[in-house]
Order: C-alpha cells, then structure tokens, then sequence
C-alpha cells in the first residue's frame, strides 16, 4: 500500500512550527519620558524644579505603555510601580496597579459625556463657562536634533477666562500658557499619550469650545512623535499671577523588538470603574 502525503515533509514542519511559535515580536521604540515642574517657591527665594513623573517607555503598532518609575502621586493612578497602556486604535488608555492587580480603562469621548451629564444635573446650582477664548499655533521651522532625529518646532498660544458659577457667587481666574513643542516627523508613535489632544468634534459640555480650538491648533501640526515639549502656565493677574513650568523630555530612545503582551492587560486582574477606586490604598 502506498500512502502518499498531501504537502511535502518541509512544508508540514513548517505550518507546525508556525502553530507552536511564539507571538512575532514587532519593531518598536524604547525610550525614557521625564516631566518636571518648575514654580516660584511660596516662601520666598528662587524657582524649585521637581520631577513631576519620570518612566520608562515602550511603542509598537499604535499602542504605548508607560511604567512610571518615580512620580509625585502618592499612589493609586500615576503612583510609583504602575504603568499605562494606550491603545491607538481605541482611543483608551488603561492605568495598571499591579501591587493591587487592578486596572481601570478610560475613554476620553466618554468622560465627556458624563461631565456635561453632570453639569447638565446640576443645573443652577454649579455652571462653568470659558470666555475669551484665544488659540493660536505658530510654525516655526526647522528645531534642533534629538536623539539623533530632526525636529520642526513649533509654539502654541492659549489663553481664557474661567468662569465658576456656584449657587449664584461667581469666581473668575484668567489663564495665560505658552507651549513650545519639538517633533520628529520621521518617528509616529505615542511617546507621550497626553502630548496630543482628542480629535475635534469628540468634545461636549462646558470645555467643549476649549477642546475643539486646541484639537484645531494642533492639526497644524505635522504627524510624528513629540521628543520634547517645555509649557508655560500662569493663573491670576498681577501681583497675584503665579507661573509653572512643565517640561518633558524623551531621552534613550532606542529600536527594539516588542512582545504583543507588553500592550494587554494582565489575566487575573480585577476591573475598577471609578477613579476614586483606583485611588484607594492597597
């Protein structure tokens, strides 16, 4: 009796091998992302600098995660020791706990809705408005290199009135920052999840008008990921203005290889829906 093979010996070892190998790695990015916060000290004296969170990054197909090695949180989302992961695709960005084994997954579109159900259930009793409102977004050429990659620079302008109404008493603080922004146009990634604003049209309620011209002023600018951005912030008026410093740098930005499963949540872990949960010690 002759039994005859329907592919060749190499062909089925290799649809096996294909079957039992591990998940393609794909090619991503590995860098380091610190923000500081610099501010006139409220006793007096010259500025002080803090690290305002510092953390390690990982980039591949549209998602990012950041595990935050030092942060100024005392715990809970954002704390020392937890990561986040943001889906491109999606437009979600997870906090993972893993001392608590808790994650918590939040949908920028839908915490816009719930603000203004919440603005909107309030009533008269609490009504925010943004007056004077002023953005603008300035190309400016060509910046310096970072991490061995050109940059355009770029500055952004804002500036509004906030009004708070509460039970009739209102209380208005004028806000004025300066953002400068350097990007790699030859880099696409999320190195920096909340350097770039939701797209316009997906904002509600009473920031609505703030969120839409800030998604517009940076649409101008060109695609590629954020290595570097110093914002300027000052509230109040006068004597009374105080300004604050934010500066975030990409450094060690190096190719690597990148498992799937640095971007999934990990199985065991336990959903929490509120912020205040997540917030909660151990």
């Amino acid at each position: 009796m002759t039994i005859r093979l329907r592919h060749p010996p190499c062909v089925a070892a290799l649809v096996l091998a294909l079957a039992f190998a591990p998940p393609l790695l794909a090619q991503g990015y590995s860098y380091d992302l610190k923000t500081t916060s610099t501010r006139d000290d409220p006793r007096g004296g010259a500025a002080v600098t803090r690290t305002f969170m510092a953390a390690h990054g990982q980039f591949a197909n549209g998602s990012s995660r950041l595990d935050i090695t030092e942060s100024m949180a005392p715990g809970g989302m954002m704390g020392t020791g937890t990561y986040m992961i943001s889906n491109g695709a999606k437009g979600t960005t997870t906090f993972v706990d893993p001392a608590k084994k808790q994650y918590m997954e939040l949908n920028p579109a839908e915490m816009a809705k719930q603000a203004a159900g919440l603005q909107q259930a309030l009533g008269g009793l609490s009504k925010t408005e943004i007056l004077d409102l002023h953005i603008d977004m300035e190309d400016l050429g060509a910046g310096e290199k970072i991490e061995g990659y050109a940059t355009l620079k770029y500055r952004l302008t804002e500036s509004y009135t906030m009004k708070i109404t509460v039970m009739g008493r209102a209380n208005q603080t004028t806000q004025h920052s300066v953002s400068e922004i350097w990007v790699a146009p030859q880099l696409d990634g999320i190195m920096n999840p909340s350097a770039r604003p939701a797209a316009a049209g997906a904002a509600i309620g009473p920031m609505a008008e703030l969120m839409e011209k800030t998604a517009k002023a940076y649409a101008k600018v060109k695609p590629g990921a954020m290595l570097k951005t110093i914002h300027t912030s000052t509230s109040g008026e006068g004597a009374k203005a105080k300004a604050t410093v934010m500066t975030m740098t990409v450094a060690n930005l190096k190719r690597e290889a990148i498992g799937p499963g640095v971007f999934q949540t990990p199985a065991g872990y336990t959903k929490v829906d509120s912020p205040f949960d997540a917030l909660k010690p151990k």
